[in-house]
């Protein structure tokens, strides 16, 4: 029997975790790589997925620094971002699992890399903005990560080692490390990735695994 995590606030991911949003971000990420910097498909679905959980301004400048055509590439795959984000379904067990984890009495959060005003937008849209503590976005300075951490950390008084946070990249759970304990969901990444990165606590396949592994902190 898997041993319950202890826990006084949960924080998820929204590309891929809680929304099915990441063929459609991955599709204009990659046609816009092949646009602007004139490479191949299989490399640039390449550079996308070794560098998907950052902001998509981060995954350029990772991938091709210092190039000209840098901010007509990021502003053009945020442009058609906005335009389409509000059309990419929640994932079937979202809103249960979120109602079971709010039940345990557990505070839950969302920590994103898509601006605030979307991400707050998207949520309303949905219905669903009940149901979070706080729904936590980015703009350049304030991160998912340690911005978003120790800005819950401290807005709420809550010990980063009573924080679970649940991502489905690689890059959530490296940005997890020396923070908060994570929970891996499989998506695009498979469990072997996430082990071969280091990662040793659990790892679902589904987001209705979840509220059976948290023991609410009282």
């Amino acid at each position: 029997m898997n041993k319950p995590i202890p826990c006084h606030a949960i924080i998820f991911d929204f590309d891929g975790t809680l929304a099915d949003s990441m063929p459609f971000l991955e599709k204009i990420g990659v046609q816009i790589m092949m646009k602007y910097y004139d490479i191949s498909h299989d490399d640039a679905t390449k550079r996308y997925r070794t560098t998907t959980g950052l902001p998509y301004e981060h995954q350029i400048k990772l991938n091709f620094p210092d190039a000209e055509q840098n901010d007509d590439a990021i502003n053009e795959f945020e442009k058609l971002k906005i335009d389409r984000i509000f059309e990419q379904n929640l994932f079937d067990d979202s809103i249960k699992t979120l109602d079971e984890i709010k039940k345990k009495g557990i505070l839950i959060f969302v920590s994103s890399s898509t601006f605030q005003s979307t991400i707050e937008e998207y949520f309303e849209r949905k219905g669903i903005v009940d149901k979070f503590t706080e729904i936590v976005g980015y703009r350049p300075g304030f991160e998912k990560g340690a911005h978003h951490f120790n800005h819950i950390k401290n807005k709420y008084s809550i010990g980063l080692n009573e924080i679970i946070f649940v991502g489905d990249s690689l890059k959530d759970f490296e940005r997890s490390k020396g923070y908060c304990q994570f929970i891996a969901i499989e998506r695009m990444f498979k469990s072997s990735d996430f082990r071969r990165m280091g990662h040793e606590g659990y790892i679902v396949k589904s987001l209705s695994e979840i509220p059976p592994l948290l023991q609410p902190i009282v």
